[in-house]
């Protein structure tokens, strides 16, 4: 009864959040115009790697450490860990900007300014993670959906056809619902500020318990943005933000699933031994529907959207579409193993279809353009799936057969 509520909170909110979200992707594609899309889109890949890098596997931590064991103690030493990592990466991407895929000196400025978004992103993930654990999906769903109507507001009201003022508005929004989060927390969490004090030891056990988190972090940041940064380096901004749109708007049809996603990992971590196969079917049919639907108006839903200064990112988009499948069945598979705390399965098929993706990338990319793009993260998607269901199969194959011996 919690999960199905929980989910209808989550679903409420994300169609809210997708779509607002939706909105203000529409409203930079269109005044950026394609190529300062893309060089955005270069940009928010480079902070999004950043964020997870320094969120060191700490959120899928404390979710399931608070959501099993009710405590709170571990919050302070997750915002610790993550400001103390954030602070050197940015000084890193300050001096490596002018290093990477970014065209224009507008857009060096640009993300030498919204790299120090991490700094309110690391309390932003932790509010958030407190509120997941708790299962308050109601005060985690309106703080995320607070969060996009700033967000499209002020994209709205200031915007203009210029990367650098997109980083201040998008930095000034970020600093604005992380305040909102910790007010959130506070009334949502009665004794949400008692755990608020500096423990050296708590530091040192949320490390350790969330390095296995951290190292498929780093492989996932890398698997969702390595497409992006290997079109921007073949093909320029231009294919870059063609691409992104396809990508924006696969992206948004995962709202729902998103939604049920987020509700199920702390159930999952409360009772590890539920199949939760009632949710699974719907997920799976939900996404069968999508995939066939996307595809075939993936030419009107384009224009609709971006205008006909996209269209030629119709064919990435029918491709992309597809990905909806492996990735149900791939992420509701990572979530019982992260659940039942192995990562080990995680870790295997993240690295072979990250080497598969990188592979990929190099030969399709630079000869089929977008269409080898969208192919690239096809298969890659289904391999990594097809290595996690073929590890669950086995792992409940030897659970089974241990159960029969004893």
């Amino acid at each position: 009864m919690n999960l199905a509520k929980n989910s209808l909170w989550l679903l409420l909110a994300r169609i809210g959040t997708q779509g607002m979200a939706a909105l203000s992707t529409i409203l930079l594609a269109r005044r950026l115009g394609s190529a300062g899309f893309g060089e955005y889109a270069v940009i928010a890949a480079i902070v999004f790697i950043g964020n997870m890098l320094t969120t060191f596997g700490t959120d899928m931590s404390l979710i399931r450490e608070i959501a099993a064991h009710d405590d709170l103690a571990l919050l302070p030493a997750a915002l610790y860990i993550q400001l103390g990592l954030s602070f050197p990466l940015i000084v890193l991407i300050w001096l490596a900007a002018p290093l990477l895929p970014i065209q224009s000196a507008d857009g060096i400025f640009a993300l030498r300014l919204y790299i120090l978004v991490l700094i309110p992103l690391a309390g932003f993930t932790v509010f958030t993670s407190a509120l997941r654990g708790r299962q308050a999906m109601g005060a985690y769903a309106a703080l995320n959906l607070m969060s996009a109507l700033i967000q499209f507001a002020a994209l709205w009201i200031f915007m203009n056809a210029s990367v650098a003022r997109l980083a201040v508005l998008l930095l000034a929004v970020q600093i604005v619902t992380t305040l909102a989060g910790a007010a959130v927390c506070h009334f949502a969490i009665s004794d949400f500020w008692r755990a608020w004090r500096f423990d050296a030891k708590a530091v040192s056990h949320l490390l350790k318990i969330s390095s296995p988190f951290a190292v498929l972090t780093v492989l996932a940041m890398l698997y969702q943005r390595l497409g992006i940064l290997m079109l921007a380096a073949f093909g320029g901004p231009l294919l870059t933000g063609l691409f992104s749109a396809a990508q924006r708007t696969v992206e948004g049809a995962k709202t729902a699933h998103g939604a049920v996603f987020t509700a199920l990992y702390p159930a999952m971590a409360q009772s590890r031994r539920e199949s939760f196969h009632a949710s699974w079917r719907y997920l799976l049919g939900g996404a069968g529907l999508g995939a066939i639907s996307l595809s075939a108006l993936a030419m009107p839903l384009t224009r609709a959207l971006f205008g006909v200064g996209y269209e030629a990112s119709v064919p990435a988009l029918q491709i992309l579409s597809w990905t909806l499948i492996p990735y149900t069945v791939g992420t509701f598979l990572t979530l019982k193993f992260a659940a039942s705390k192995r990562t080990k399965p995680i870790l295997r098929a993240s690295l072979v279809s990250l080497l598969a993706l990188a592979l990929l990338g190099l030969w399709l990319i630079p000869n089929w353009g977008l269409r080898g793009a969208g192919a690239t993260i096809l298969i890659a998607e289904t391999l990594q799936t097809a290595l996690l269901a073929a590890q669950w199969r086995q792992n409940e194959f030897s659970e089974f057969s241990r159960k029969a011996h004893a």
